[in-house]
């Protein structure tokens, strides 16, 4: 059966596709190179599928992923079946937000049988669903408090940001990098922890904050202590089960602190990279495989999965080896390789690199590459037999979505954030990038890459060959540039 999932809303839009063999997947951000794009309409999707030559004829079924609050399903789905102007054998659905959310980790193997979804918001106004075995056996709503709304809203509060924009979606991002400068105060802790997790913003109640008239250094000192022990509390609710297998989603399940905290557990926590809403369209798929009780689908090339412009050729051992040489250098190199990533983490194929014991990198890259605050910490990529001789890690971490102590930070200064840690990358196979960090290691002797998406402040990743070339052309931080086999030199 032939089967469409599209994530349909103002921001973040995407769409997968599925015959019962070929997948296809886009994020539209992606081919319209403006960062959390959203469909404006009801039909620019349709776009899309001419690009990838499906007959909507010939269409089976469609799942849609909204935000809007949907009461009575079959009523909305009877509407959007004539609203989409597709045929009259094709079925549409309305799937609920959080429950495509907690779907979309079926590339990673069986879903769970419990799965905690914490978002900005979802449908009926969640901002926090528990599934075992596809119900809901306990949720939270945003008047109560909203990890990433809070987080959002501080971003505007604390450093003025502008609002409206869709780039307020990485305000919360933003905040957990800042939150890491700030002292705990022990004595606001014991106000905040009166409250439970489902109290969060009497947590993040600033009025309570008996120091602030000490002026703004104590701000980021309040923003700390928030931070910590929502933290703390979320991790604690997630992992307060008897299940041993996990399933963790939602916007809230990119922060890598959190992430770090439930990954160090005994329980094994499966996390996707596409955790946000970008991964939507791809847990709508797996409702119609269920609902009408299909084959599972083909994971081959996941997580590579996006629809853009891959090189015509693959780089050679030599292109590698001499890769390699110019990181051991310290030189800034961008990867360009294959198709990209789904989720909001460079892995390897749309990369900008430097050496991990580089000093001064991150300030250089935030600074005359990247175009970010100079606060904001990198990500590392490792070879997985190495991870537990430079971090407190020794498990799988594929996608570079959380974060474990530094054990030698001085050697690693720049992928080293001010709290003693890195986001992580764990690398393993035969790729072409695990093969760069191999060549990279036989020069230095060690693994450490630090690894971050190939795209400036405010756009989305590279996913054309134009725009690498473009941003190697205009940005004179990036050294060198390796599309594919090619090998492009500054000098």
């Amino acid at each position: 059966m032939k089967f469409l999932g599209i994530r349909y809303d103002d921001h973040d839009s995407n769409i997968t596709y599925t015959d019962g063999t070929q997948l296809k997947y886009l994020a539209t951000e992606r081919l319209y190179d403006e960062k959390h794009h959203g469909w404006e309409n009801d039909w620019s999707w349709q776009l899309v599928a001419t690009k990838w030559n499906i007959d909507l004829k010939d269409i089976d079924a469609i799942a849609l992923v909204l935000d809007e609050n949907v009461i009575d399903k079959d009523k909305v789905c009877r509407v959007y079946k004539d609203f989409l102007y597709v045929n009259e054998k094709c079925s549409v659905f309305i799937i609920d937000h959080h429950y495509a959310h907690a779907l979309s980790l079926w590339p990673m193997g069986e879903i769970p049988k419990i799965n905690y979804v914490y978002d900005g918001f979802g449908n009926h106004n969640r901002s926090q669903t528990t599934f075992y075995k596809d119900k809901i056996v306990d949720q939270s709503i945003c008047d109560d408090g909203s990890f990433g709304q809070i987080l959002g809203g501080v971003g505007r509060d604390l450093l003025k940001w502008k609002e409206g924009s869709t780039l307020e979606l990485d305000y919360a991002g933003k905040i957990t990098g800042l939150a890491a400068y700030g002292l705990f105060d022990s004595d606001h802790a014991e106000i905040c922890n009166k409250f439970s997790v489902k109290e969060l913003s009497a947590i993040w109640n600033i009025n309570s904050y008996k120091k602030q008239w000490q002026g703004n250094e104590f701000n980021i000192n309040w923003l700390h202590t928030c931070h910590k022990i929502s933290v703390d509390k979320i991790a604690e609710h997630v992992l307060d089960n008897d299940e041993e297998v996990i399933g963790w989603s939602g916007g809230v399940a990119q922060n890598c602190v959190i992430n770090g905290k439930l990954m160090s557990s005994d329980k094994k926590i499966v996390i996707p990279p596409h955790v946000n809403d970008c991964g939507l369209s791809i847990g709508a798929v797996e409702y119609l495989r269920q609902y009408y009780k299909q084959d599972k689908f083909d994971t081959t090339g996941f997580p590579f999965w996006q629809d853009d412009e891959a090189p015509s050729d693959e780089p050679s051992k030599e292109v590698i080896k001499k890769t390699a040489k110019v990181l051991s250098e310290g030189y800034v190199v961008g990867w360009y390789q294959g198709h990209g990533e789904i989720g909001p983490r460079a892995l390897g194929n749309r990369s900008i690199l430097v050496g991990g014991d580089v000093r001064y990198a991150k300030e250089f890259l935030n600074h005359n590459v990247k175009f970010r605050e100079n606060y904001r910490p990198y990500g590392a990529a490792v070879l997985r037999e190495d991870v537990s001789e430079y971090f407190e890690c020794d498990i799988d971490v594929p996608y570079m979505n959380a974060a474990f102590k530094v054990k030698n930070p001085e050697r690693f200064p720049s992928i080293t954030h001010v709290d003693g840690t890195c986001r992580i990358q764990t690398v393993d196979g035969n790729s072409h990038f695990a093969k760069l960090l191999r060549e990279y290691k036989k020069i230095t002797g060690h693994s450490v890459v630090l690894n971050t998406s190939m795209n400036i402040s405010g756009k989305p990743i590279c996913s054309k060959l134009w725009q690498a070339y473009d941003l190697y052309v205009k940005n004179d931080g990036i050294k060198y540039m390796v599309v594919g086999n090619e090998f492009l030199d500054d000098n």
